[in-house]
């Protein structure tokens, strides 16, 4: 035992605290054949093919907006409304979520869209957001359940909500004071998406300075939207973003463009169509969606949104101080901000310390070097003394051998006679 703990003490604070969940440094190692590792990727998108790909998504809006439409324009499909007749006035909102099964080229993608028919028709719309952000809480909720389960490493359901599409009204002004309360409360839970509907009702110059006003109050009020306030959770999407909000047309109908058949709308003046860049952002929508943050969506809901409401249930609310201990993904994160702020702190203290090492090195040489200079002036003026002291001595003395002469000539004198 006394071998192992020399052994422990000789190696102590050579190799850095890995911490939890933190792996070995990687060292690169170099292949000598093939090992057949390009073969992963497939693997994954062969994986990822077999199990269907879920797409929760919650449309906001007052009612002839023409949500439904849109949706059945955005996925290229008859969403067809549940069979159960709605009241035509309800006291509160109703959610009823809707699951259909979309397939494309072998892979399988369950669209759930949960419609919230009422919000916004009343007078008194202070109610109309308690049944959306429950609906969306509860689903929170039971994933989390799902989690404490030992059963989760199953197959689980996911019904958490990954986007909200929020339909603003095309007033060409600015958002309606609900909208921005609206917007406020949602966006905290979900990743919002503002569209502006039935576009073709405004002109161009009121479609550009209708967003402009809209981006302005959601800066102004602080209201997080999707993709822009998550640049580092995604791939960069500049072409597509400054097109934010959409402004956008749905239609089940089609209308007869130079011999082809397109989704628009037909007027007096002429037709609008639906996937025409010059009409409206549509296309730029779908793109986004589809193409490029389908997957996404769903890593943000999880990071952030499902995080921040787990962490609100682990540490109880905000009864608990927020710097306990959270046992997920942000611990290494917190773990190397406050390391390299003890750095930084230590860093300052040592350069501090050093100054007044310095600082006092420097007086001290100062001290000893206005003591040399007065002992230095001190032995000067001992030294003019000494040599007073033996130029009066050697006068004394001369004085002295004159009196002793004249002494002994006066007695030769006093001899001789």
């Amino acid at each position: 035992m006394s071998s192992i703990r020399i052994q422990q003490e000789e190696t102590e604070g050579l190799f850095p605290d890995l911490g939890p969940w933190k792996n070995t440094p990687v060292k690169q190692a170099a292949l000598t054949h093939p090992l057949g590792m390009d073969a992963l990727p497939r693997q994954n998108y062969e994986k990822a093919k077999r199990e269907p790909f879920r797409l929760n998504v919650i449309v906001v809006g007052e009612t002839g907006l023409g949500k439904s439409t849109f949706l059945n324009t955005l996925f290229n499909t008859d969403l067809k409304e549940p069979s159960i007749k709605q009241p035509e006035h309800t006291e509160t909102v109703e959610i009823t979520p809707v699951t259909y099964e979309l397939e494309e080229d072998g892979v399988t993608m369950l669209l759930s869209v949960i419609d919230t028919p009422g919000f916004g028709d009343r007078l008194d719309r202070t109610k109309d957001l308690e049944p959306i952000l429950e609906y969306i809480q509860e689903q929170n909720r039971a994933f989390h359940q799902a989690e404490r389960s030992a059963q989760f490493r199953r197959k689980h359901l996911d019904t958490r909500v990954h986007a909200c599409l929020y339909f603003i009204a095309p007033t060409g002004h600015s958002m309606k004071e609900m909208d921005i309360v609206a917007l406020r409360a949602i966006a905290s839970k979900v990743n919002v998406i503002p569209v502006i509907a039935k576009a073709d009702g405004l002109t161009k110059d009121e479609t550009i300075s209708f967003k402009k006003t809209i981006l302005e109050d959601l800066e102004k009020y602080g209201i997080p939207i999707y993709p822009t306030s998550y640049p580092n959770d995604r791939d960069p999407l500049e072409e597509l973003e400054k097109h934010i909000p959409f402004a956008v047309i749905g239609s089940n109908d089609f209308v007869e463009v130079d011999g082809k058949k397109v989704r628009g709308r037909e007027y007096r003046w002429g037709s609008v169509q639906v996937e025409n860049p010059d009409h409206c952002d549509f296309v730029y929508l779908r793109e986004m969606l589809m193409i490029h943050c389908l997957h996404e969506l769903s890593d943000i809901t999880h990071d952030h949104h499902y995080h921040a409401y787990r962490a609100h249930q682990l540490t109880g609310g905000e009864e608990r101080p927020q710097s306990l201990l959270k046992c997920d993904e942000e611990y290494d994160a917190r773990i190397d901000t406050m390391k390299s702020t003890l750095v930084n702190e230590m860093s300052q203290r040592e350069e501090e310390i050093r100054q007044q090492f310095v600082q006092k090195v420097r007086e001290t040489e100062q001290i000893l070097k206005n003591r040399e200079e007065e002992l230095q002036r001190k032995r000067d003026e001992l030294k003019r003394e000494l040599e007073q002291q033996k130029q009066q001595l050697d006068r004394e003395e001369h004085e002295l051998n004159e009196w002793r002469d004249t002494i002994e000539a006066h007695h030769g004198t006093i001899r001789r006679k």
